[in-house]
């Protein structure tokens, strides 16, 4: 097993206010940050793009790539929160067509109106 040498980082994070980030206007705290870049990496299977799993316990950190198994999970996950998030669309979609057809008052007379007429 290769070695190599690196030293834990640190990155500024600014606070979040109602899920926005405001840069420079909050309390700004430092947090760890682990960096890793160079051809060594893509050599041992993590090319760009590679989905990865990060599994850690007190004092040790494992990152690896995700087995077929896992990533087709991942997928088929992903898969199925579209399919939710797209049927919850066409639910309210259907219940403001309701609202509005609902809404809409008649204009047509009565047929036998019109067979009296004749």
């Amino acid at each position: 097993m290769k070695t190599k040498n690196i030293k834990v980082l640190y990155s500024s994070r600014y606070s979040q206010s109602g899920g926005i980030l405001r840069t420079g206007s909050g309390p700004c705290c430092t947090v760890p940050k682990i960096q890793m870049e160079g051809k060594w990496l893509e050599a041992l299977g993590f090319s760009i793009g590679t989905p990865l799993i990060v599994e850690y316990e007190e004092g040790s950190i494992r990152i690896r790539t995700l087995t077929a198994e896992e990533l087709a999970a991942k997928e088929q996950r992903e898969t199925q929160a579209e399919i939710s998030r797209r049927i919850a669309e066409l639910e309210k979609m259907k219940r403001r067509a309701e609202k509005e057809a609902a809404s809409l008052s008649m204009v047509a007379e009565p047929s036998d109106r019109y067979a009296a007429q004749q």
